[in-house]
């Protein structure tokens, strides 16, 4: 099964520990899970052992105008700069899409 977690919260709090242990399972259980950073989930991309998130799943993508506006611009190696219209196209790829706010 292919899901997609669509994370709007900030990775400081209890969500971070939820979205984690919910990657390991789901992968480890041979789905294919992706994520997509909008909003304030673009901290991710500061939060120092994020880039580890990459082992569990398929793609990470996040919004790079929410980036922008928080002044998260660097570049990662581990997730791809993308928008809400893309995320809008991909929802349909997804068997399951998951959202934390």
């Amino acid at each position: 099964m292919r899901i997609l977690f669509v994370i709007t919260s900030i990775p400081f709090a209890k969500d971070y520990g939820t979205v984690t242990n919910l990657l390991k399972r789901l992968s480890g259980r041979g789905h294919r899970v992706s994520i997509f950073l909008t909003g304030n989930g673009v901290y991710y991309l500061i939060r120092p052992d994020a880039a580890a998130l990459k082992d569990y799943t398929e793609k990470i993508y996040y919004c790079s105008h929410a980036a922008h506006q928080r002044g998260v611009e660097g570049h990662v190696s581990w997730a791809e700069s993308s928008s809400t219209y893309n995320l809008s196209k991909m929802m349909e790829d997804f068997d399951r899409v998951i959202v934390f706010n």
